[in-house]
């Protein structure tokens, strides 16, 4: 995938919609309280709501100049529809913003002075806040002051989770951000992309400050869905794909115990805990599925999980009904 050759805003914003409603309104007008240039590219995808009308509007009284909108003719998934939008970058660096999510005041002003600041990195990852039901809290804090990373130690943060794998949290070189593309995969999409991502970026800046809000506070959210037989089959390929481009691509340079923490948390920890959170029965297979990756794990890669990890891996083995509980009563419970 190439970008146009074109030098016009400092940075262009991706943005994928499907029936975010007002949530879009709220994510384009969260772009507006900066002096850094920017173009904002939102791909409807075949929604069947009137958020995207809006925008429409908006670019049709020329009263937002930087908007770049495009609509999908069919429901493609939001990975392809990214990738539709990284075809028209014309920006330097590339940020990805879902419809129903935002940034802070003054976001691209703070990343646009960490880039020149140090120099154009090929990515600037930052922090986020999450909005959940039962209150909102910070990410991990990585760093008390902005500091740049060896690509080895980037790629271990994003293996790891520190770096979140979502799309948004990153600033990227659009050059790098466009010669990538998302799967067609049906869940995960994002980090087959951030994998490949981070294994290519040689020059990684982490900085302190929080500049993405990411809204789960409503009942669609993916991580409130059923955790079906369906669901299960999604994430479970979607995971197997993942760990198979690892080992082709990357498992010569890192090794594969880095492999083994990921596939603990993702096949492990994510997948107990959507069933607790969604308040289903256990379920045979799910057992099966996360048992098998348990037994292919090494005790190396287990000991590298938090406490809290490790104690809900090890109530599930024991009881998953005590497991369930054990969620529910945290903060996670819906």
């Amino acid at each position: 995938m190439e970008c146009k050759a074109v030098e016009s805003p400092f940075f262009s914003i991706v943005t994928p919609n499907h029936n975010s409603g007002g949530d879009l309104e709220r994510c384009i007008k969260s772009l507006r309280e900066n002096q850094a240039t920017f173009e904002h590219i939102i791909i409807d995808d075949a929604s069947s709501d009137d958020g995207f009308l809006w925008a429409e509007e908006q670019a049709a009284l020329d009263t937002a100049p930087e908007l770049v909108l495009r609509r999908n003719p069919d429901n493609i998934g939001p990975g392809c529809t990214r990738n539709y939008g990284l075809s028209l970058v014309t920006g330097r660096y590339v940020l990805f913003c879902d419809a129903d999510d935002y940034l802070a005041p003054g976001a691209l002003d703070n990343l646009k002075a960490e880039i020149e600041a140090f120099e154009h990195p090929d990515v600037v990852v930052f922090r986020y806040r999450l909005h959940c039901p039962h209150g909102d809290m910070d990410s991990v804090q990585f760093c008390t002051a902005s500091v740049e990373h060896t690509q080895r130690e980037a790629f271990g943060d994003f293996m790891r989770d520190t770096i979140v794998s979502s799309p948004w949290g990153k600033a990227i070189r659009a050059d790098l951000a466009c010669a990538l593309s998302f799967p067609p995969l049906p869940v995960s999409q994002d980090s087959l992309y951030n994998l490949d991502l981070f294994g290519r970026a040689e020059r990684v800046l982490y900085i302190p400050a929080v500049l993405y809000h990411f809204d789960k506070r409503s009942d669609g959210s993916l991580t409130r869905k059923p955790f079906s037989n369906q669901e299960l089959d999604k994430f479970h390929r979607s995971w197997q794909v993942f760990e198979d481009h690892y080992r082709t691509h990357f498992a010569a340079a890192h090794g594969l115990p880095l492999l083994e923490v990921r596939a603990l948390r993702f096949v492990g920890v994510s997948f107990i805990m959507r069933q607790a959170i969604n308040k289903t029965q256990d379920d045979s297979r799910v057992r099966r599925v996360i048992l098998a990756q348990l037994r292919q794990s090494s005790w190396t890669a287990l000991r590298q999980l938090s406490l809290k990890e490790k104690a809900l891996l090890i109530s599930y083995v024991l009881s998953p009904p005590l497991s369930r509980q054990l969620i529910r009563r945290s903060q996670y419970a819906s």
